[in-house]
């Protein structure tokens, strides 16, 4: 495409140069670059992709785009006379923008899904692809776990991806021949401008808890990025958790189509009398189109919020009933979700990303109420992350487990230590006794510890990584599963009481 096509119709821009350059690709990691590429020059926490500009060249990019505030950047390249220069005020919303032009706009032909909230967007959008399967509509997912269609997947990098990638699977869906694409949108990817462009069929708000204020600094903000989705874009219906405050005030703001969820009976789309077990739950979907009962191998009261989500936008999306109930039926699990380790031992080990404390507060109270016997907790908290949340997970976890091993997550370049002291104060703030909670650094062993703790009829909920194979520490992404190191420890423990 040429450059002026490109650029054409975004507003603000100043294009230097040779308009008619051919732009082959566009990519804003200079790594990336290849001959006849459009290099974005963006500017990062760490490091800015002006400093990156003359090796794009060198490599073969005919267009550069920076930032206004870029002089320096721009006075050097601006002697080389073979490069054209775009200079934007915006240059994510234009990249982002720039990206939907040159993939030929796929949300126009794609009917675009967002779920965004602090937790339940992973579950939801399994349940939703469950449902689609069922009716045999071709879906395709973007999210925290993986990224995939009917053709292909590949395991996830972060939860929503930068705008050219963005684009560029979505126009994949397309040619795939995808009719849907779920997509988890992440407050970072709203506010970095990563979805601009993207027409959206309907966006999902799940609910908001303490998390990711090193970015957003305050829960204002972060509510307005979620906001954004919801204000920014023409969507055609929003679907709304209206059991969280935070949703209420959405939902009062949103003057278009709308539908709202939740377990109070106000709700456009409630659970009547519902029964949860360790071995799943059921319960009576009360929707605009009737009454229906609905069963799942899920479990936990927050699953019931995730699974009205789940059948609002099937149903808003013309699916029939039936294919709700059985899409929702046939979800086993989801990966790292309450995702349970059964090695045939007499108590229960569950594995789960719950990583806030409004996450893991709602674990425990979920477990809490199925009863069983001793519950044990083994969590930690992620480095160079929200610290604010560490003594609220700690007290989390002080009021509702009877006894927690405090361990390291994903330190990254923070001291181990240092965390594991942060979530100790939520446990002496709760006045608990030092003989309720153990602090075990090291995450293999703190498994060990936890699961070796069991008896019969106990639960161990080893929380805060769920899906992942790996724990960054320092500048390295090191192997690592909960679930397999699980495994491992319950093995041993039956083969040591075979001897």
């Amino acid at each position: 495409m040429q450059l002026h096509k490109l650029t054409e119709e975004i507003p603000g821009l100043c294009l230097m140069g040779n308009p008619c350059v051919e732009i082959d690709s566009i990519a804003y990691d200079s790594r990336k670059v290849t001959p006849g590429s459009l290099f974005v020059a963006l500017k990062g926490r760490k490091s800015n992709g002006v400093d990156f500009a003359r090796e794009a060249r060198k490599k073969g990019a005919v267009a550069v785009m920076l930032s206004e505030d870029s002089v320096r950047g721009r006075e050097k390249l601006c002697s080389e006379s073979s490069v054209s220069l775009i200079i934007s005020g915006e240059p994510r919303r234009d990249m982002a923008l720039m990206a939907c032009k040159f993939y030929g706009s796929p949300t126009d032909k794609l009917k675009l899904i967002g779920v965004t909230g602090t937790n339940g967007k992973t579950t939801t959008t399994y349940l939703t692809e469950s449902v689609f399967k069922a009716a045999g509509r071709k879906t395709g997912v973007i999210g925290t776990i993986s990224y995939r269609d009917a053709n292909s997947e590949e395991a996830a990098d972060q939860t929503t991806p930068e705008s050219v990638d963005l684009q560029r699977m979505f126009r994949d869906m397309v040619e795939a021949g995808a009719e849907f694409c779920l997509l988890e949108v992440s407050s970072h990817a709203l506010e970095m401008e990563r979805v601009s462009g993207s027409r959206f069929e309907t966006a999902v708000f799940t609910n908001l808890s303490q998390d990711h204020l090193d970015f957003h600094n305050d829960m204002e903000n972060y509510f307005k990025a979620k906001r954004r989705m919801f204000q920014q874009f023409q969507v055609g219906a929003a679907i709304v958790n209206t059991d969280d405050p935070w949703g209420q005030r959405l939902a009062a703001d949103f003057s278009g189509n709308k539908f709202t969820y939740g377990l109070n009976s106000e709700a456009d789309f409630s659970a009547l009398k519902p029964s949860i077990s360790m071995e799943g739950l059921e319960f009576t979907l009360i929707s605009p189109e009737g009454r229906f009962p609905i069963k799942s191998t899920l479990t936990g009261r927050h699953n019931i919020n995730n699974i009205l989500a789940a059948s609002a936008i099937a149903l808003s999306a013309g699916i029939d009933i039936s294919h709700v109930q059985s899409g929702i039926a046939s979800l086993g699990f989801v990966p790292g979700r309450f995702q349970k380790v059964d090695e045939g031992q007499n108590f229960a080990v569950i594995v789960d990303y719950a990583h806030t404390d409004d996450a893991l507060r709602k674990l425990l109270e979920a477990i809490r109420s199925i009863g069983g016997g001793k519950l044990i907790v083994l969590f930690g908290c992620g480095g160079d992350r929200d610290k604010g949340k560490r003594p609220l997970m700690g007290k989390a976890a002080a009021e509702l487990s009877d006894f927690a091993v405090i361990t390291s997550d994903n330190p990254r370049s923070e001291d181990p230590m240092s965390i594991i002291a942060q979530i100790e104060r939520g446990f002496l703030d709760a006045g608990n006794r030092k003989d309720a909670y153990l602090i075990v650094a090291e995450r293999k062993e703190a498994i060990h510890e936890a699961v070796s703790r069991a008896g019969a009829g106990d639960v161990v909920v080893i929380a805060g990584k769920g899906h992942e194979k790996y724990q960054v520490v320092g500048d390295r992404r090191l192997p690592f599963d909960d679930v397999e190191e699980a495994r491992q420890v319950i093995n041993a423990m039956a083969s040591r009481k075979v001897r």
